[in-house]
């Protein structure tokens, strides 16, 4: 019996045979961190949704950086990018959630000051 496997699903197959190849998780790492460079955390109001931007600005650089996965999908809505996502949050959930935490942002420098405030409304 021969198996006729769709495009999506033999780019799935192509990338799970490659999957312990350590250049691949390398690159993969690396697109995750540079991924930090271009989202603010600050910028958003719930992990879940700084994670969704991580993680969906990672697929697509990921899959574009091999010819053999690009190509023929619309993004947003492939299986091979809810794998690639599977894969990422898997491998670097932790990461992410790290990068998250140790966020620092201007409102954090306001609370501050807010609390030197006098009982008159002054600072000093």
């Amino acid at each position: 019996m021969q198996i006729i496997l769709n495009g999506p699903q033999s780019k799935i197959q192509w990338l799970l045979r490659r999957l312990h190849d350590p250049d691949i998780n390398d690159l993969l790492k690396e697109i995750v961190i540079e991924g930090f460079d271009y989202t603010d955390p600050c910028d958003y109001g719930t992990y879940e949704s700084y994670e969704t931007k991580v993680v969906n600005g990672s697929v697509i650089t990921f899959i574009n950086s091999y010819f053999d996965l690009r190509g023929g999908e619309l993004f947003g809505h492939s299986p091979l990018e809810s794998f690639v996502a599977k894969v990422i949050i898997g491998k670097h959930r932790d990461r992410i959630q790290r990068e998250y935490r140790g966020r620092y942002c201007d409102e954090d420098d306001e609370d501050d000051e807010d609390d030197e405030d006098d009982e008159d409304g002054y600072n000093y």
